[in-house]
């Protein structure tokens, strides 16, 4: 499992939020709190160099908060749990862990759904689960499949 490395996070976030209009900016930080750390304090940045005013000006990092420290505690990081280079074992897989009631979501598979080409440059589809869920969530994919297991003959045991 593969810790999302947060400095080339908030570069990303830096990145998009510089080719936002100063509304699109407003509108995304209009609700600072259901922003990640990262994606707050690229904001916020961004919002600095426009000088723009918006309602999280004045707030400290989601982090710095005392609600939320315990949250970060509790294994809420993301990690990448796996990587594809193709979009059907992702989409399947995440599936299998969305019916388990595990959070997950993929990461890049939009660029790669427009260009296969690109999954190599980005290092693959990527398996976003919590920290805290990525042992559950690997135990479950790691299983063989019912259709495998029926299979099984005698001279196989």
């Amino acid at each position: 499992m593969a810790r999302i490395d947060p400095e080339r996070e908030v570069t990303r976030m830096t990145a998009i939020y510089a080719g936002m209009s100063d509304e699109e900016l407003q509108e995304t930080g209009s609700q600072p709190g259901v922003l990640t750390n990262w994606a707050f304090q690229a904001l916020r940045e961004e919002m600095k160099k426009r000088n723009l005013d918006w309602p999280g000006k004045d707030m400290p990092l989601p982090a710095e908060m005392p609600q939320n420290r315990p949250t970060e505690d509790a294994g809420n990081r993301p990690v990448v749990l796996r990587r594809y280079r193709d979009m059907p074992a992702a989409f399947v897989e995440k599936s299998v862990l969305d019916a388990a009631g595990i959070s997950c979501f993929l990461q890049d598979d939009n660029v790669v759904r427009m260009d296969w080409l690109w999954s190599n440059a980005l290092g693959g589809i990527k398996l976003i689960v919590r920290e805290k869920d990525a042992t559950e969530a690997e135990r479950i994919l790691s299983q063989r499949p019912l259709a495998e297991e029926s299979n099984v003959g005698p001279e196989d045991s």
